[in-house]
């Protein structure tokens, strides 16, 4: 948080400060706007246009704080060399045309800003702007950084070379998203430009985080039809490739080989911003076409091993919204268990697909869960898959995530909510609720938004406490006592619980997977997601789906960890815990019977309630 405070400060700051800091004059007294007034005579450059916005570009510098606050005049970044033209010598000779056209890629920005410049602002108060990783680090875990060796020269693929700081509001609100997080698990947790693949995208098992955990691997995969995942590494720099390999059965996947290129990219603006040309600072959305993708798997170490590719999952066209859908459309969906069953999995011993974090697509266009057979998943009264498409309830053109996501006083923070010091929804800010949800059936406010989520929370709690079974003995390979029972050579019997009802229970551990990994899935698609829960829930209870599912909520005991002799109920999608680690007992019976009711209450309507 406080990383993220900085970086607020350091934006907000240079609204008022520029390169040359705040005095009026440089010091010969002749301030930057009369240094720079020959350059915007009628006769040079005064109706240059800007290539990334088709703006006068000296009206951007004239509103730029390189002007407002006498930071940096044409001369500076520009460098013209001695005799460059000026209106006299354009029509009668004698100068030089030479002057840097481009000092962003020429790194003229270097003048003044940079790790070589300790005052720098930026680099004082923001050390995630700039990368400082030497090439010894040969672990994976090191933060990310906005200036990435591909933005090196490239600081206009985020800022308007002309007025840098025009944006500076939307930049901000950027930095404390997610997209600008730096030390987020996405970003750290591997070297993500080195895994991707050479192979065709539609037939290869290698990694391919590649395409949505790196700015660079995003345009690439977007640009090229959604087939290019291959691993990149910046200017100079010996691309490496990592992937998963065979390994003797019970063995561990070796570790990463390090990359020579020791910066991590975030998701920069010119990932969701281009004018068709390359430019990113007119702030066009990016052009991107409806979403088809492959959600391929191979069952390691497993007889027969079942591989499942080549198969395309196509999504609606959803206009500006289909930026969002590659990296939010999980790595694995439902219907693949379905086709490792028809391909003779051994659900005995296997690994399985899983659907990744933050899938919210597959939510709302019901591609993602793993659907039990002969049970109905089709919403009775559903819109937010129209939301934003063909002026919809009056919701414009964007698509769903951009109407909900950005239509709200700070829109690159991409939250429809906001939340107070304890993570609870303290208001709705985006406009986009209001078109259905006035009144219809419920008043949507903050308050009834909190306990939808508050009983979301509990049902997937439950869940997570029906995937385990209280009365298995120990078990050094599965401490937590689950129904899925983990093998020696890492793979799992998922005919454990049930025998002959594998694909079923690989089924209920997905969707929990699914699920608690989309905090929001309550919101995206509300009677969708709790059919999944429900029939989950219905199956884990006693491998039969007969409705049961309130008494076996009612039910449900904690299983002890045979390491730790205690029990313990974790709050999967608010964060903390329920139930803190302790020895069984009746000490927190009150708080087990509050989320048993909790879950009933939203998933069922209360007691006595059936599928919803």
């Amino acid at each position: 948080m406080l990383l993220k405070s900085l970086v607020f400060l350091i934006l907000t700051t240079l609204l008022v400060a520029g390169c040359g800091g705040g005095s009026t004059n440089n010091a010969t007294g002749v301030s930057k706007l009369a240094q720079s007034q020959k350059c915007m005579d009628a006769s040079c450059h005064a109706g240059s246009v800007s290539p990334g916005t088709g703006a006068l570009i000296v009206q951007e510098w004239k509103n730029s704080t390189h002007n407002l606050n006498n930071g940096a005049g044409c001369a500076d970044c520009h460098e013209p060399h001695p005799g460059h033209p000026e209106s006299c010598a354009k029509c009668h000779g004698g100068g030089s045309g030479v002057a840097t056209q481009n000092p962003d890629a020429a790194h003229k920005c270097n003048k003044c800003h940079g790790l070589s410049h300790p005052d720098d602002i930026q680099v004082r108060l923001a050390p995630q702007h700039f990368g400082n990783m030497t090439a010894s680090i040969n672990n994976s875990t090191y933060r990310a950084s906005y200036l990435s060796s591909n933005y090196v020269g490239n600081c206009r693929k985020c800022h308007n070379p002309h007025d840098p700081t025009s944006a500076m509001a939307a930049n901000a609100e950027w930095a404390e998203s997610g997209h600008g997080d730096v030390i987020a698990g996405a970003r750290t947790r591997y070297e993500f430009k080195t895994r991707g693949s050479y192979e065709p995208v539609n037939k290869t098992f290698q990694y391919y985080c590649v395409r949505c955990h790196t700015s660079t691997g995003y345009i690439n995969f977007v640009t090229s039809g959604f087939s290019d995942i291959r691993p990149f590494a910046g200017p100079g720099y010996a691309v490496v490739q990592n992937y998963p390999v065979k390994v003797a059965a019970g063995a561990a996947q070796p570790a990463d080989a390090p990359s020579p290129d020791k910066t991590k990219e975030v998701t920069a603006c010119n990932v969701c911003h281009d004018n068709g040309a390359g430019r990113a600072y007119n702030w066009a959305t990016r052009a991107v076409p409806a979403y088809r993708g492959y959600y391929n798997f191979s069952s390691a170490n497993s007889s027969p091993t079942v591989k499942l590719n080549d198969k395309v999952t196509v999504y609606p066209n959803l206009n500006d919204s289909n930026v969002c859908i590659p990296c939010h459309s999980g790595r694995g969906v439902g219907t693949m268990i379905n086709d490792a069953q028809a391909a003779g999995m051994d659900f005995s011993n296997t690994t399985a697909p899983g659907a990744h974090d933050r899938a919210a697509a597959t939510l709302i266009f019901e591609t993602g869960g793993y659907e039990f057979p002969g049970r109905n998943y089709v919403p009775t009264r559903f819109l937010h898959g129209s939301i934003g498409l063909a002026n919809t309830r009056g919701t414009g053109y964007a698509g769903p995530c951009a109407t909900c996501h950005m239509k709200t006083p700070t829109p690159h923070g991409f939250l429809p909510v906001t939340k107070d010091s304890t993570g609870k929804i303290a208001s709705i800010v985006s406009t986009a609720c209001a078109h259905c949800h006035t009144g219809d059936p419920v008043q949507l406010t903050a308050t009834t938004l909190q306990t939808e989520k508050d009983g979301y929370a509990a049902a997937i709690a439950m869940l997570n406490v029906l995937k385990t079974d209280s009365t298995l003995p120990v078990n050094p390979l599965n401490p937590t006592r689950s129904k899925v029972r983990p093998l020696a050579n890492r793979n799992s019997d998922y005919n454990a619980a049930f025998p002959g009802g594998g694909a079923n229970t690989m089924g209920a551990f997905f969707n929990s997977s699914l699920l608690q990994n989309d905090p929001g899935a309550f919101a995206h698609n509300h009677q969708y997601v709790k059919r999944l829960i429900y029939d989950s829930m219905d199956w884990l209870n006693n491998g039969v789906l007969d409705n049961d599912v309130e008494a076996a909520i009612n039910n449900a005991t904690l299983a002890v960890n045979s390491n730790t002799g205690k029990v313990s109920l974790s709050n999967p999608i608010m964060g903390g815990s329920y139930i803190t680690a302790q020895v069984p007992g009746v000490a927190y019976a009150a708080a087990f019977a509050q989320v048993k009711a909790d879950a009933i209450t939203w998933l069922l309507g209360g007691p006595g309630g059936g599928r919803p």
